[in-house]
């Protein structure tokens, strides 16, 4: 009899936690979809701005910065969201093909850039040939990529930071080195 009690408590706790996780997921994915909608209008003016021409220099760096802030807080909302869709099973996979070379190559571009802005030395490395195409989903592989980098950069106060990428037998394998804590 004491058996049934506990397996009914047991049941009851997790019906009750399955239900605060559901709404968690809930109020995650209503809350984000708040937080895009000024934050897609704030994106589209500064990249108008951007693409004015005779803007003052000192201008041109002002939207720069809310253009990187801007798309940092919208890879910010996504993760989010991808958690909430992790946590209830629903996250899938765009397995298409993808241009990973030059993926590979943008990413390094533009975390080089970063670096530099910071005074940190940025070293890529493709060790052997990365293949031109491969089956991914891009998005998620350009947002695991540049939260990794974004954190080996914003955690190094000094030295460098080391990208190396290799493919091999259809996987690729990503090093990231730095010196910061972690």
């Amino acid at each position: 009899a004491s058996h049934r009690i506990t397996d009914g408590k047991l049941q009851q706790a997790k019906q009750t936690a399955d239900q605060a996780n559901q709404a968690k997921s809930r109020y995650i994915s209503t809350i984000s979809h708040e937080l895009r909608t000024p934050l897609n209008g704030i994106l589209g003016y500064a990249q108008l701005l951007a693409e004015h021409a005779q803007l003052p220099e000192h201008v041109k760096h002002a939207v720069g910065v809310i253009k990187r802030g801007g798309d940092h807080l919208l890879s910010l909302i996504e993760g989010t969201l991808d958690i909430a869709r992790i946590e209830s099973g629903k996250l899938t996979l765009t397995m298409k093909p993808m241009a990973f070379a030059d993926t590979v190559h943008e990413v390094a571009a533009l975390f080089e850039l970063q670096a530099q802005d910071k005074g940190l030395a940025f070293h890529f490395e493709a060790e052997g040939a990365l293949p031109e195409v491969v089956r991914a989903d891009e998005k998620r592989l350009r947002q695991i990529l540049i939260n990794l980098l974004g954190n080996a950069i914003k955690f190094t106060a000094a030295g460098h930071v080391r990208f190396r990428v290799r493919y091999q037998r259809e996987m690729a394998v990503v090093d990231i080195e730095d010196p910061g804590p972690g």
